[in-house]
């Protein structure tokens, strides 16, 4: 199960959802990610290294494969210019890829920041749900 909290500007009420279970990838061959989403992702994996491993004539084991080729794409706001973004932070550069700024945060840590849209108000994060 994966829990959304909504974080919500003070001053202009610019909202942005923080799910905590990120976007789980397997990367292919040629580095193309393939998401697998709850419920049944473990599963999907599994049958996606099967078939993977078969293309390639690898005999890794899954945990082998996984570490090799799996991550988890987390939700990020940029504080600067409040693009957001999907980065894998063991993988993917944490530049900005509007303003070219490294002043990426992640969704779940924005509660108190400042909001980057207004420069005014700060965010105040609420519980709204579960999927």
């Amino acid at each position: 199960m994966a829990q959304c909290t909504r974080f919500t500007c003070s001053h202009c009420a610019f909202g942005i959802d923080s799910w905590d279970d990120g976007n789980p990838y397997f990367a292919d061959a040629a580095g193309k990610r393939h998401y697998f989403y709850h419920p049944g992702g473990e599963s999907a994996m599994r049958a996606y290294y099967q078939v993977e491993t078969a293309l390639l004539m690898e005999t890794k084991t899954f945990a082998e494969f996984a570490q090799e080729r799996s991550g988890n794409e987390g939700d990020w706001l940029c504080e600067n210019c409040g693009r957001q973004t999907q980065r894998d932070p063991r993988r993917d550069s944490m530049r900005c890829s509007g303003c070219k700024q490294e002043t990426l945060i992640a969704n779940s840590r924005l509660e108190g920041r400042p909001c980057p849209k207004c420069k005014n108000g700060t965010f105040k994060g609420e519980f709204t749900g579960i999927s």
